[in-house]
């Protein structure tokens, strides 16, 4: 296997991590520098949104879209495997459900 690794102007940058962003760079036919400041630019613009969640009219906590699905998948993988969650455990999570839906 070829190493098609250049040279890296950040110390602390596994391998793994340079290859992958070269890898993605090339699929995207951009330049690994290009790639990387767009990456960059984005996860700040994700992590500023994020410290503008709604807040409901409650001032309860906010549930993400996420967060509902994560607690029905394993309500699911529940049942899957033959046990059957306490319907105190199901109201929450329909709670959580409508809670993200707003």
């Amino acid at each position: 296997m070829e190493d098609t690794t250049k040279t890296w102007g950040i110390r602390g940058i596994s391998a793994d991590v340079r290859q992958a962003v070269i890898t993605q760079s090339q699929k995207q036919g951009m330049k690994a520098g290009e790639w990387l400041t767009l990456a960059i630019l984005e996860k700040i613009k994700q992590d500023r949104n994020a410290g503008k969640a709604l807040v409901a009219s409650n001032r309860k906590p906010v549930v993400s879209a996420e967060d509902a699905s994560a607690v029905l998948a394993l309500l699911e993988r529940l049942q899957g495997m033959g046990i059957e969650p306490p319907d105190r455990m199901k109201r929450k999570a329909i709670t959580l459900v409508r809670r993200s839906m707003r």
